[in-house]
């Protein structure tokens, strides 16, 4: 073996293998720190494009599940609008209950039930989330973001006003009105039937579609003038069907609906109803009223309204637990991708560290060799 100043092979040879180790040592000091294995495209770089592809699907994952929240939020606090309304219903029957006791101040239980119908108006309006009142009747639907993609879960808008529950103005005396049906009675397009409250002075038209034309009476909400459809086929129904039709409209609008075995349909509402027909056959009258069936009438709309939030609050539950199952799924197979096991790590440390040691020495040896020439120059 040649003896050289200038080539030492050896000393070359320990140096590669001192700087590899090195390296490794870097690369498991770098997993102890992180506690990765994965911690940038260098480690591996298809693994961590796939690992960055599942953080982005985590990121919008957590991004919906508060979108998820915010839903929740806002439906409970719709309900528990709803149930509040409902039980201020339970509290003016009583009121109703009481009026037909003789020798009770009328006017004082009339001033009761006014301010339970005020306490509903108050409900409404402030039933509010961030800004979105799902029951005051606005007709804007509350979409809730529910998965990857935009797809998202509808909650309806309800309506919970006290008009539309028929107590706007709720009398204890007030009277209802009748049609009378005989044996003429028949349904033709745009045929209506008007009721008109007092003292509000509102009006619901209730108009009969038959086919798919359009409503021609004429609409101003503003001031109080309601149109309602009323769609009916009269040449696959029958009278009583389409008296039905007709009554099961009445009823979504907040009135009381009663239809006797003699032909009389009898409404009534929070005030005195007044009725107005183009209808063959159908004779408006007067009746004393009935405000407990308005008031359980308007409570079986509050019903329908709490059974759709209850719904909608339980989809929107239902679905937070499926997005918090797939976050901690996606969670728990990028850990499988990029973390280290510190455990192997640990180990490796101590063996590379070791092999460091035992570098270093080799190369002080491989640097000292080329020293021994000097033996041949005394």
């Amino acid at each position: 073996m040649a003896f050289s100043v200038n080539t030492n092979i050896s000393a070359m040879a320990a140096l590669r293998t001192l700087s590899t180790t090195q390296n490794q040592l870097n690369s498991v000091q770098r997993q102890i720190e992180t506690g990765l294995k994965v911690a940038e495209a260098k480690d591996d770089p298809s693994t961590f494009t796939i690992a960055q592809g599942m953080r982005g699907d985590v990121g919008s994952l957590k991004a919906i599940q508060e979108g998820l929240s915010f839903g929740q939020a806002t439906v409970n606090m719709a309900n528990a609008g709803a149930l509040q309304i409902s039980q201020t219903i339970i509290d003016m029957n009583k009121k109703v209950t009481q009026s037909f006791n003789d020798g009770l101040d009328i006017n004082i239980l009339q001033e009761e039930v006014n301010a339970l119908v005020a306490q509903i108006t108050s409900v409404v309006g402030t039933t509010i989330f961030n800004g979105v009142n799902l029951i005051d009747g606005s007709g804007v639907d509350l979409e809730v973001l529910s998965a990857l993609g935009g797809v998202t879960q509808t909650v309806l808008a309800q309506d919970a006003t006290a008009a539309t529950l028929g107590l706007s103005g709720f009398d204890l005396q007030s009277l209802g009105a009748t049609l009378t049906l005989d044996n003429t009675f028949s349904v033709t397009d745009d045929d209506t039937v008007i009721l008109t409250l007092a003292p509000s002075g509102d009006t619901h038209t209730f108009e009969f579609a038959v086919g798919a034309g359009a409503l021609t009476s004429p609409i101003d909400e503003a001031n109080g003038v309601y149109v309602h459809a009323v769609t009916v086929d009269p040449t696959s129904q029958s009278n009583a069907q389409m008296v039905g039709i007709m009554a099961a409209v009445m009823r979504t609008e907040g009135f009381a609906v009663n239809i006797t075995e003699n032909g009389v349909v009898e409404i009534a509402g929070g005030e005195t109803v007044t009725a107005t027909t183009t209808l063959t056959g159908a004779t408006p009258g007067t009746n004393g009223g009935d405000p407990i069936a308005v008031l359980e009438n308007a409570e079986t709309l509050v019903g329908e309204i709490i059974t759709t939030l209850g719904t909608a609050a339980n989809r929107l539950d239902s679905q937070s637990e499926f997005t918090q199952l797939l976050v901690d799924k996606l969670e728990e197979g990028l850990g499988i991708l990029v973390d280290a096991n510190l455990a192997e790590a640990s180990a490796e440390l101590q063996a590379l560290q070791t092999k460091e040691q035992l570098g270093i020495q080799s190369l002080s040896i491989a640097n000292a060799r080329p020293q021994s020439i000097l033996s041949l120059f005394q």
